[in-house]
């Protein structure tokens, strides 16, 4: 069986490839430096929160990717994640634009600044997602939003 570094460096390798990237690009989408990332690689360290959450920004995966795939299960990519909770069928994904990629570092902020955990802030994307295409769609637009409570803290 596989050591849990050797299965993040295999998923990694795959999904960098899927992203046309090389490692320098994804240490540098992850905010992180090359180095630490061999380190990663190599198993030299488990990688921290923060690091992992780059981490899993630069490769598009879904927070909590990482650490997941250290445990022995399988990444979730972003664009998987969010056509599962649209209901859509699977289809070419466009290059992130500078829109989108605004988007997703006020989101990540966001996320951090309320300390929501990756199940948390799976479920704010999966009902910001589904809002999206009721709006879109028409549905329930003279409907109020449903209430929600206030997002519990961690830590």
């Amino acid at each position: 069986m596989s050591e849990p570094h050797e299965l993040l460096d295999e998923a990694m390798t795959e999904r960098r490839l899927e992203l046309r990237m090389n490692w320098r690009q994804l240490a540098e989408a992850a905010d992180i430096s090359y180095e630490a990332l061999r380190a990663i690689r190599r198993g030299d360290y488990r990688p921290a929160e923060l690091t992992a959450r780059g981490l899993d920004e630069g490769l598009r995966w879904a927070l909590g990717s990482v650490y997941a795939v250290l445990d022995g299960r399988k990444p979730v990519r972003l664009e998987d994640h969010a056509q599962q909770a649209a209901g859509t069928p699977e289809t070419s994904t466009p290059a992130l634009t500078e829109e989108v990629e605004v988007a997703r570092r006020a989101i990540a902020a966001l996320v951090d600044a309320l300390k929501l955990t990756p199940e948390q802030a799976e479920e704010a994307f999966r009902r910001v997602q589904t809002d999206i295409v009721r709006t879109r769609t028409g549905e329930g637009a003279d409907e109020p939003p449903a209430p929600t409570g206030s997002p519990r803290r961690v830590g």
